[in-house]
């Protein structure tokens, strides 16, 4: 079988055929962010979208190969023979396409677990999810910032999933992580510089402010949360020594 010519429309494709077979696929990444946010095509946040990230729970990763390979997929066999239990990778080889699949948790800068709350979107992890997956990253890239910038300038920000980027799941994971609670700050800082200098340069005042009073909302939720006392032993020797993972980008 032939993939799309549409990335968009090979991601919708995959999603539902995976649906009918049992196997739960969810979006992550730039193309997730597209999904939800209707503004992202908005010239000042726009970006190119060249693979498919997604994440499967571990009774789905068993059957990705019998999936993908009739799709037009090839399985990149070295590196899913030593670390498919955590993450495989697989080929649209007449397209020059990948396709990058987490199994359970999304493991980068920090480890997200993912894989109890797949069922809450349709399409892609949920939102609180996804932005963590982007705010996670130490060494921020253009396309990272204006992904996390589109996520919070098309939806609200509070203690509820619905269309809403959830600060009690993001809160809960920063006091189970001083790492992941470190990034996050250093991100949101990122996030008000990028504007402050005018990079975003269509972003009104206005929309910038609404960004910023949202990312002040995170922070406000992260910080009430209560932490327990391996956090704060942690918290004590602070940025003297590592905090996150080096991350060497997979490619072919």
């Amino acid at each position: 079988m032939s993939t799309l010519a549409s990335l968009e429309e090979e991601m919708y494709r995959l999603i539902g055929e995976a649906q009918g077979e049992g196997i739960l696929l969810r979006l992550v990444g730039g193309l997730a962010v597209k999904v939800h946010c209707d503004r992202a095509p908005h010239r000042s946040l726009s970006r190119a979208y060249p693979d498919i990230d997604f994440v499967t729970d571990k009774a789905g990763s068993l059957r990705l190969e019998a999936f993908l390979r009739p799709r037009g997929y090839t399985p990149n066999k070295t590196f899913n023979t030593l670390n498919g239990d955590y993450r495989q990778l697989y080929y649209d080889e007449e397209r020059g396409r990948q396709i990058d699949i987490f199994i359970g948790d999304f493991s980068m800068c920090h480890k997200l677990p993912l894989a109890a709350r797949l069922q809450v979107e349709p399409l892609t992890v949920p939102l609180a999810e996804l932005f963590l997956t982007k705010a996670q990253i130490v060494q921020l890239n253009r396309k990272d910032v204006l992904d996390l910038l589109a996520l919070l300038l098309d939806h609200d920000v509070g203690p509820a999933d619905k269309e809403t980027i959830n600060t009690t799941v993001i809160a809960d994971l920063c006091a189970k992580d001083w790492g992941l609670y470190t990034t996050l700050n250093l991100t949101i800082e990122k996030l008000r510089d990028f504007m402050a200098r005018g990079e975003a340069e269509l972003l009104t005042d206005d929309l910038k402010q609404q960004i910023n009073d949202k990312l002040t909302s995170i922070q406000t939720a992260v910080e009430a949360a209560p932490k327990p006392l391996a956090w704060k032993m942690r918290a004590r020797v602070g940025t003297r020594v590592p905090w996150y993972e080096e991350v060497e980008e997979v490619r072919r």
